[in-house]
């Protein structure tokens, strides 16, 4: 007849500390997940970072503040102090690249 539904809600601290973030607005490339550090495609839409050739820098424009879908509007934070352990990272991607790259663009991640 009637069942009970059960949900479980656990909280993830995403923001480290009071560096003022910044965000800034562009269209997903691909379907991004909340948390996820992202780059732009040769087109300026907004995708997941991907693991650079060897030797490259690791491109990265921000870490994405809620998930999109492809062709929808994408919010990132370009600047800010964040915990890593709250990234989802893509595939191949090393947290310590993206600590050197981060950096560069006011994103501290602790």
């Amino acid at each position: 007849m009637y069942e009970i539904n059960t949900h479980r809600h656990e909280p993830k601290n995403f923001f480290a500390g009071d560096f003022p973030t910044l965000t800034e607005t562009g269209i997903a490339g691909a379907a991004l997940e909340e948390c996820m550090p992202v780059a732009k495609n040769a087109d300026g839409k907004i995708i997941p970072v991907t693991a650079p050739a060897e030797g490259a820098a690791l491109d990265v424009v921000g870490i994405t503040a809620a998930a999109a879908e492809a062709e929808e509007p994408a919010v990132y934070y370009m600047t800010g102090e964040f915990f890593a352990e709250a990234l989802v990272l893509p595939d191949g991607v090393e947290m310590e690249a993206l600590k050197d790259a981060f950096r560069k663009i006011s994103i501290f991640l602790r």
